[in-house]
């Protein structure tokens, strides 16, 4: 077999044989691109004599040429909870060999169905971060092309067929929390939350209706705050509005998520009710800021970041498997009981 040269470098290239010499020295005085093409031709021919530090910058390079782009729609909620998932999927898309291209979506372009721009660019597979319409999620998914959701609408079976789906467990955790209410002798509890949506909201309902159940005990339709809003409950407005219609407060308050908790507990506050004395709160997804709440906030740990690298390992198993059924998968929480909801005494 015939032992590669410069010079057969150079031919096949059509270049000197003095720029090859120099690009396969890595000699800056070439431009890059020259060095890569040449780096390249030179290993795909057999040439011998290549160094280890010029044959890992053709790896490099090569590797990312092969890399599998992913992308993820989010809505325009720049925040720690969600930067944590998004810092997740980078990990783990890095550690795939794929590129992250994020894209955020207003709540005018869904309502307009008005798509990205580069949405028609090649992609490996997309992760839908939020909750969108049917309608909006129909136009921004490609045929073929793998998608994974995190959370998905009240009734999750409305978009099964589209792609996986991945939600954090909340009816048993939900279900705990609201027994440990109960368990210190709590019977007046409100729920609040926008049940209509999304499925994890919906399944938080319905682990505080079942303990409920399970003491006997029929919610009263006052402590229901459960119907859709505009905002779901994320305005202090909505949570103040709801909260003033009451007849008479409760003895505690199962939320959704720790932003309808720390609003109900600022609102209890103002008018000076003392939690948990008189009124005790719970919340659910342990985000950062609650740790500046006093008292510590009761809530349910979901681990952002793990979930985030959670979605990426579905999305890869799902490019690889494209032809096996749809899944929807649960991902274990954490019931973290704190101060908010345990009365002097009680446990």
């Amino acid at each position: 077999m015939k032992k590669i040269t410069i010079q057969d470098v150079a031919k096949e290239l059509n270049l000197s044989r003095n720029t090859v010499a120099k690009a396969l020295n890595n000699s800056d005085t070439v431009a890059y691109e020259t060095r890569y093409v040449v780096i390249k031709k030179a290993y795909e021919m057999g040439y011998s004599k290549l160094s280890p530090l010029v044959l890992n910058e053709y790896k490099i390079k090569d590797k990312l040429e092969k890399a599998r782009t992913v992308v993820v729609f989010a809505r325009r909620e720049l925040s720690t909870f969600w930067n944590r998932i998004i810092m997740g999927i980078s990990d783990e898309l890095n550690k795939n060999n794929c590129k992250l291209q994020l894209n955020f979506i207003s709540e005018e372009d869904e309502a307009k169905h008005i798509a990205p721009l580069d949405v028609d660019s090649d992609m490996s597979g997309i992760i839908i971060l939020n909750v969108f319409h049917k309608e909006f999620l129909e136009l921004i998914l490609k045929k073929d092309v793998p998608v994974v959701f995190l959370d998905g609408p009240s009734d999750v079976y409305e978009i099964s067929s589209m792609g996986d789906i991945v939600v954090f467990e909340g009816y048993h955790s939900t279900r705990m929390i609201t027994e440990h209410l109960l368990s210190q002798g709590n019977k007046k509890i409100a729920f609040i939350g926008d049940i209509s949506y999304c499925r994890t909201i919906r399944d938080r309902y319905e682990g505080y209706k079942a303990a409920l159940s399970g003491y006997g005990i029929e919610p009263e339709e006052q402590f229901l705050i459960t119907r859709h809003v505009e905002h779901k409950y994320y305005k202090q407005e909505e949570i103040n509005a709801e909260l003033e219609k009451l007849k008479e407060l409760p003895e505690a308050i199962v939320c959704a998520n720790d932003d309808i908790a720390k609003d109900a507990m600022l609102w209890l506050k103002r008018r000076g009710v003392k939690v948990p004395e008189e009124v005790a709160i719970t919340g659910f997804d342990d985000k950062e800021e609650v740790e500046l709440l006093s008292p510590a906030l009761t809530t349910v740990h979901i681990g952002n970041q793990r979930m985030g690298r959670r979605l990426v390992q579905q999305l890869i198993w799902r490019i690889e498997n494209m032809d096996l059924p749809k899944e929807i998968i649960t991902i274990n929480t954490e019931t973290i009981i704190r101060e908010s909801s345990v009365r002097q005494g009680k446990s």
